[in-house]
């Protein structure tokens, strides 16, 4: 009788991983598009604040959208099976084709996540979804 709470809470701690990974995007989009609006506002002239902020955004953007990719096909798979998320694989290899670095973190991604929610015990499963 616990298998499909369990089913419930995997489900649950693979969404919330996504809808997390959504948001840290989100904002990161913010900050970048808001450095840019206001060195240009500035005339491009004193944006020290600004060049740390695109610099910031050009550092951390890649690995986050790489595991926001990856949170979204494990929870596609976890939900639905392996088929529904062999299109949406074969889309984000075609788009990264001439991307070798992208797709090495989207490798990695992959792996990290799927090694974090195999070795998570049901119950550590059901504490991080009550966060």
């Amino acid at each position: 009788m616990t298998t499909p709470r369990r089913e419930s809470a995997e489900l649950a701690a693979l969404h919330a991983e996504r809808d997390r990974l959504d948001t840290v995007t989100a904002v990161l989009s913010d900050i970048v598009n808001a450095a840019c609006d206001t060195a240009q506002r500035k005339g491009y002239r004193d944006c020290a604040a600004e060049d740390a902020k695109r610099d910031h955004w050009q550092a951390v953007h890649k690995p986050v959208l790489a595991e926001f990719l990856a949170a979204g096909d494990a929870y596609r798979e976890a939900r639905w099976g392996s088929e529904s998320v062999t299109e949406s694989r074969a889309a984000i290899e075609r788009a990264y084709a001439n991307d070798p670095d992208m797709r090495a973190l989207i490798v990695k991604a992959r792996t990290d996540l799927a090694a974090r929610h195999q070795s998570a015990e049901p119950v550590e499963r059901d504490r991080r979804r009550s966060r």
